[in-house]
């Protein structure tokens, strides 16, 4: 029976041929689901007309500032800033002129409303990335901040010159916040992260004096302006005020209870201009004064709140004889109000600023309703899009996703920043103050704010997280669903992130990031992969999987029972017992974030996306195949098959669109992926791969598992096929000699 099957192979050898053609490029673009006022700050001023006007700059690609007649309520232009994907800065210069710092490109926007255009003036202070804190000076001078390296710096438009006053800090990252005091020709300018410094710089001199008071324990300056005499700061979240002419901090009164206080709740970015009964602001949307003339708070009366959010940008307009305060409420709803300090009647509406792609954050398949939950950067909108309609519906707002992942009873959880939160979401189910649940925060207990690895498991859900700004060393964290416990791990990797989580029985592997909080530079050289205790925190097992590499941002078990991970743009396989490295698969080179990684296996092929890639790897072969080399972020599989990614379009700087790719139909749905050939019980030691996309060797074999009449015909049946096989050139002859001996030496059909 062998010999008559052998000789169907003959005696010929073919060269193997190359495994088939990967999987097409069939990358779809399909838009923007979601746009949004997303608005850091704004600005009041007049028109040439003598018409009043706001203006603001929603964050999008190449943002535009967006000028709105107060009055009228009605938007007069939109002016593209190309170039630019939003502001944290915005102030009217004391000649008229409108000034805009941006992100990414910190370059410095200047608008002139006598002719109604802009100017882009370049970067003030080359390879800063953000501007903050716009202040404006004498003759038309404005004064600003910036982001990563600290400096302040001058524009003085009559000469078109900068004066960079330098890094303030060798350590510290950002001067957040900066404000000019004309009566005493000086800027103060607020740091941030690690800690918070207020430097005070002379502009006569050009000297530097650090006021910081000793006791300030806030970690940044997020806003600072100036009122007579007194300097207002925004320290991350409390009022603190400094008498501008000794630097000294002001003890100053409560209103409510009538003590003597340092601080003082602000809920808003900074304070108004002097004004009828002082400076004003909002605390948890209510509308509330300082007095400096007696340096005291509080609330300006019972029930006077800016419904629509905290107050982002001031500006005194005198109507029919009377000044009011104008200002901006909340990011996301272009919400503007008015108040009238002589009645004490406040109005609000929404000012018809124009919507604009909103930079997108996270993406997950719902594996119900087969739609797409999109999640936007920063202001933490969350929408369904539908692949069947195309259209997109917004649910309830999240805050901006890190992580998220479906447990067993399609129940979401969801990890948000800043307040390092996991909350429990049902997205079939309608909104309520309990879904989503928050279910816990890490930011002020355990100093963490990014989950940026969620991963259910039973009982428990774990937590991979960054640390807070400024600081070192993330944390594991192990929620217990059944009881509410929390059990928080720091520091299993010293100064490191825990970017990716992999449960493997009592235990759990978990991949690192050398990023440490935002404002920091890494200690650490490259990411370990350990084996952790959850109970403990006990590291039971360290190794570095990929050495160099700076992240390892995704974990899960392959369809060889190993474990799978990315580390920057390599893709390696572990013992998941012993953690034993036992293969390498380079795709790039190039690092990679905390949170740049994306993995999902489809029947023996693993899809990843990382480093704006899209790829494959054959598990088998370890053949991998990159589909398209740049503008895609996360990944996700639909119930359909179709992956959804986010997408980056070309000459965009940010992730604004949906993006889908459909891999080729699986001719061999639940492939046999065991890495050599078995005829029945016996092991022909030749390779399994893949032959053509999505059918192996194995598969490709007649069936063992089907009902034979007899062993011989079995065996017949594997001579035939295999001798087709050495005669496309798919395997050599030996291959099919050894699985044709196997065959026969099975038990199928006996």
């Amino acid at each position: 029976m062998l010999l008559a099957a052998l000789a169907m192979l003959g005696t010929s050898v073919v060269p193997v041929a190359a495994q088939a053609a990967a999987p097409p490029d069939v990358i779809t673009n399909l838009g923007a689901p979601l746009t949004s006022l997303t608005v850091m700050e704004g600005a009041f001023g007049r028109e040439p007309d003598g018409r009043d006007v706001v203006y603001a700059v929603p964050a999008g690609e190449n943002a535009q500032l967006n000028v709105v007649d107060v009055h009228s309520r009605q938007r007069l232009r939109a002016i593209p800033l190309p170039g630019a994907a939003g502001a944290w800065a915005i102030t009217v210069a004391s000649d008229g002129s409108v000034y805009v710092g941006s992100y990414a490109n910190a370059h410095l926007y200047r608008y002139r409303p006598e002719t109604g255009t802009v100017t882009d003036l370049g970067q003030p202070i080359p390879g800063e990335s953000s501007m903050y804190g716009l202040t404006p000076g004498r003759d038309g001078s404005v004064y600003a901040g910036t982001y990563p390296n600290a400096h302040a710096f001058k524009y003085d438009p009559t000469t078109n010159q900068v004066t960079d006053y330098g890094s303030l800090d060798p350590v510290q990252q950002y001067v957040r916040a900066a404000v000019y005091d004309p009566d005493r020709n000086a800027l103060f300018a607020g740091l941030a992260t690690p800690v918070a410094k207020l430097i005070r710089i002379d502009l006569d001199t050009g000297t530097k004096e650090d006021i910081t008071p000793p006791g300030l324990t806030a970690k940044d300056f997020q806003d600072l302006d100036y009122a007579n005499g007194r300097v207002f700061g925004n320290a991350s979240g409390r009022l603190v005020v400094f008498d501008a002419a000794t630097g000294k901090q002001v003890i100053y009164t409560d209103t409510t209870t009538g003590s003597p206080v340092t601080e003082y709740p602000i809920g808003a970015r900074g304070v108004s201009a002097a004004g009828p009964g002082g400076v004003y602001f909002t605390n948890s949307l209510a509308l509330t004064r300082y007095d400096p003339a007696t340096d005291t708070v509080g609330p300006v009366a019972s029930g006077v709140r800016i419904t629509r959010g905290a107050a982002i940008g001031y500006g005194w307009i005198t109507d029919n004889g009377q000044p009011m305060l104008y200002g901006l409420g909340g990011n996301y709803s272009g919400g503007t109000w008015r108040y009238n300090p002589a009645t004490g009647v406040l109005e609000q509406w929404s000012s018809p600023f124009q919507y604009v792609p909103t930079p997108l954050m996270h993406t997950i398949a719902d594996p119900v309703t087969g739609k797409i939950l999109i999640n936007a950067f920063l202001n933490g909108s969350t929408a369904s899009y539908d692949p069947v309609t195309a259209r997109t519906t917004l649910t309830a707002r999240q805050g901006q996703v890190e992580g998220w992942s479906w447990d067993s009873t399609n129940k979401l959880y969801v990890g948000i920043y800043p307040y390092g939160q996991l909350s429990a979401w049902d997205p079939n189910q309608p909104a309520s103050p309990t879904n989503p649940r928050v279910l816990f925060s890490l930011v002020d207990s355990h100093l963490q704010n990014r989950p940026v690895s969620v991963i259910p498991a039973g009982d428990r859900v774990y937590l991979g997280t960054t640390p807070a700004y400024g600081e070192y060393g993330g944390a594991l964290t192990v929620y217990t669903i059944s009881t509410g416990n929390l059990a928080v791990h720091r520091n299993i990797v010293v100064d490191q992130t825990i970017a990716s989580i992999q449960p493997v029985g009592s235990a759990v592997w978990a991949g690192s990031s050398i990023e440490s909080g935002q404002g920091t530079e890494p200690r650490a050289t490259e990411a370990h992969l350990v084996k952790v205790d959850p109970t403990t925190g006990t590291v039971t097992t360290d190794v570095v999987p990929v050495p160099g590499a700076a992240s390892i941002t995704e974990l899960n078990l392959g369809p060889d029972g190993n474990l799978w991970g990315l580390a920057d743009g390599t893709v390696f396989v572990a013992n998941a017992s012993t953690g034993e490295v036992l293969r390498r698969i380079p795709v790039f080179t190039a690092g990679t974030g905390a949170a740049d990684g994306a993995m999902s296996w489809r029947d023996g092929y693993l899809y990843a996306v990382a480093g704006g890639r899209l790829f494959m790897v054959d598990s088998l072969t370890g053949t991998k195949t990159v589909l398209r080399d740049h503008g895609l972020y996360r990944l996700t599989q639909a119930p359909t098959g179709i992956y959804y990614m986010l997408l980056r379009p070309d000459g965009y700087t940010n992730q604004t669109n949906l993006a889908s790719y459909t891999p080729p139909v699986d001719p061999c749905p639940k492939s046999d992926l065991r890495a050599t050939v078995w005829t029945g019980n016996i092991d022909s030691k030749v390779a399994n791969r893949h032959l053509r996309y999505g059918c192996t060797l194995i598969d490709d074999l007649p069936d063992a598992k089907a009902e034979w009449p007899n062993h011989r015909a079995y065996v017949t049946a594997v001579g035939a096929k295999v001798t087709q096989l050495v005669q496309a050139g798919l395997i050599t002859y030996s291959e099919g000699f050894a699985i044709l001996h196997a065959a026969n030496r099975s038990d199928v059909g006996r």
